[in-house]
């Protein structure tokens, strides 16, 4: 796929996708100066849109894809790469409590969102018989 059946497909802009691209977030395959994109592109692009939306940083974003591909469960860590590991690993727990006060936060505003329907409801109920 081209940049702009991507872009239409994913709803992200032609500039916002070489952004990506630049940052090395996509690495599509280039073919006579052409980008050419796959279904594994557009999963990314969805898992950037998402992680971004729920708070993570570009930054953040790169270093999750990195630590991913890069993954050996067998491979031993050199000192540096286990306080490197350790540092993500703090990060991307402080991201998951940061998601569950937002989920928190969320289940209180539908229980608001929800009263006031069933206030709104009653209110209108009562003016229906009026009428």
């Amino acid at each position: 796929m081209k940049i702009g059946e991507i872009a239409e497909r994913t709803g992200l802009s032609k500039d916002t996708i070489r952004y990506y691209e630049k940052k090395e977030l996509l690495q599509p395959e280039i073919h006579n100066k052409q980008r050419s994109y796959n279904e594994e592109d557009i999963i990314k692009m969805e898992t950037i849109v998402k992680l971004k939306q729920n708070g993570f940083s570009l930054l953040e974003i790169k270093m999750l894809f990195d630590w991913s591909q890069n993954m050996d469960k067998d491979k031993t860590l050199t000192k540096e790469e286990i306080e490197k590991t350790l540092l993500l690993k703090k990060m991307f727990q402080n991201k998951y409590n940061e998601m569950l006060k937002k989920e928190e936060q969320i289940k209180q505003i539908k229980q608001v969102l929800l009263r006031t329907d069933r206030k709104l409801e009653w209110l209108l109920d009562s003016n229906r018989k009026m009428l």
